[in-house]
């Protein structure tokens, strides 16, 4: 990791998010700020943790299709069986989408995920290490405190995740390796933790987070303490820790309010929406026009990508719907130009995503939308699954029903138990999370294959279509880069 987790304090303040006040550090003639300087003062230290979010939303490696943490959730959703590649004219995410970049230790998912998480981890890490001596008052210091160890708490989450194998509860203390466990600014080469200590720091920087972070804050693209009880949520479920995911995902809801059905068709562009917890509040001049999110992933968007092979709903996942759900609505099975939107000249493919829509009419030649990170459904199905796997049908039921009757006004409160209901409640995750980012890690988490079998996955592009539970391909391929520079660390199973 020599001269990866290190990143000049001028090149995070260079992507200062204009989801938040515009204010920019004078720099100093070779355009380089030390820590010390940044963390100066409270002011000064807000605008480097601006920078950190900003980090999240730009392109890595100088590609365009990896355009920061929503490039991920994209990919993650294409390295599942859900979210289908709509015809052969495919560029982008195809080797994501075969399984063949992560496990190339030279693939661009070996690199574009540690790069991106480790710069983020980097940056936090001066953040903490210097905001207790800043000038300003002891709020300020502990807001941008706890959003940085907030920052960092997510990041490795997403990095053990991915590198380390699923956490496994009844084989407590997980000793296979993880990622390097950074703490402090430093180049110096770590070897690899083990998936156990990595989870215990990520719960103590959140838990020490949530002590100092409020509910109130400016923006929704900066992390509150909800946003925070909501990571605990997640970390929690992975972790097979049923009573705090549940605990931690029904305090991270209750302030906010689940949208209607006329919202829910509404595109999926917009952070106002009462729904969102924390997203990235998308402003013109920090587009990234062609590499963004909706660029990807909307169905409206004039670019090579929707025109040519937009995205479109694993088949039996849809027949699944019922038709009176809201959520049937976002796809379309036959479409044509009556019942669908789409660019001039785009193609229209069986099962059409229309989840995700800029707003404007079609073709939109800007990718304003915004993206959401997290949003109060989640929480409903972290609880639900929680209180099933503790026994408790009965809550675990209503929780389910609370959200789905929002979904579905004919939908009726469940009576079925046990795995039944368990099933239940996975199937309706896949259907509200479609495009969110969830299905690769909810299938490592759970412990289950991949099976595109019987769906309307194209053959020549997706080309893998079973990988069983457990197998060394879930784990991604630590990069080249990383391995040789780094003496102290060794690489996953080939």
């Amino acid at each position: 990791m020599k001269n990866k987790l290190l990143i000049l304090i001028a090149t995070v303040l260079s992507m200062i998010s204009t989801s938040c006040e515009k204010t920019y550090l004078e720099t100093s003639p070779t355009a380089s700020i030390d820590a010390a300087s940044a963390y100066a003062t409270t002011k000064n230290a807000a605008s480097a943790i601006n920078g950190i979010y900003r980090a999240l939303v730009v392109r890595y490696l100088s590609s365009q299709g990896h355009f920061g943490h929503p490039a991920m959730m994209i990919i993650l959703d294409h390295m599942g069986e859900d979210m289908i590649i709509g015809t052969t004219a495919a560029s982008w995410h195809v080797a994501e989408t075969r399984w063949t970049s992560h496990r190339s230790d030279v693939g661009t998912m070996a690199r574009f995920p540690y790069e991106l998480y480790y710069r983020i981890i980097g940056n936090a890490n001066i953040g903490i290490a210097n905001i207790d001596n800043a000038t300003g008052t002891q709020a300020e210091r502990d807001q941008i405190k706890g959003e940085a160890l907030a920052l960092r708490g997510w990041a490795y989450f997403n990095l053990v995740q991915l590198y380390g194998q699923r956490y496994d509860a009844a084989k407590k203390p997980n000793s296979q390796l993880a990622v390097p466990l950074v703490l402090t600014p430093t180049t110096e080469g770590l070897p690899r933790a083990t998936v156990e200590e990595v989870y215990a720091q990520i719960n103590k920087d959140l838990t020490q987070a949530a002590g100092l972070l409020k509910s109130t804050r400016a923006y929704k693209s900066h992390i509150n303490l909800e946003v925070v009880k909501g990571f605990l949520a997640r970390v929690a479920l992975t972790q097979q820790n049923w009573a705090d995911a549940a605990k931690y995902a029904e305090e991270a809801r209750k302030p906010y309010t689940l949208m209607s059905e006329t919202q829910y068709l509404d595109g999926f562009a917009d952070i106002t929406n009462p729904e969102w917890m924390w997203g990235f509040d998308h402003v013109e001049d920090q587009s990234e026009f062609f590499g963004a999110y909706h660029s990807y992933i909307s169905c409206n968007f004039n670019s090579t990508v929707i025109r040519t092979y937009p995205k479109a709903i694993n088949s039996l996942l849809y027949n699944a719907i019922p038709a009176t759900d809201v959520r049937s609505k976002v796809f379309v099975r036959t479409p044509t130009t009556a019942n669908s939107i789409v660019p001039t000249g785009g193609v229209r493919v069986p099962f059409l995503n229309q989840k995700f829509r800029l707003p404007g009419a079609a073709p939109s030649t800007s990718v304003m939308g915004d993206i959401p990170y997290m949003r109060a459904s989640e929480m409903y199905l972290i609880e639900a699954e929680a209180k099933a796997k503790l026994g408790q049908d009965a809550a675990a039921a209503k929780v389910l029903f609370d959200l789905q009757s929002k979904r579905d006004a004919a939908y009726k409160l469940s009576t079925n138990t046990g795995a039944k209901l368990l099933d239940e409640i996975y199937l309706n995750r896949r259907i509200e999370l479609w495009g969110e980012g969830f299905r690769f890690l909810d299938l490592k988490r759970l412990n289950q294959p991949l099976n595109r079998n019987g769906t309307n996955a194209i053959a020549s592009i997706a080309v893998l279509y079973d990988v069983p539970a457990g197998d060394k391909q879930w784990e991604f391929l630590l990069p080249r880069r990383e391995i040789d520079a780094n003496k102290a660390i060794i690489q996953n199973p080939l």
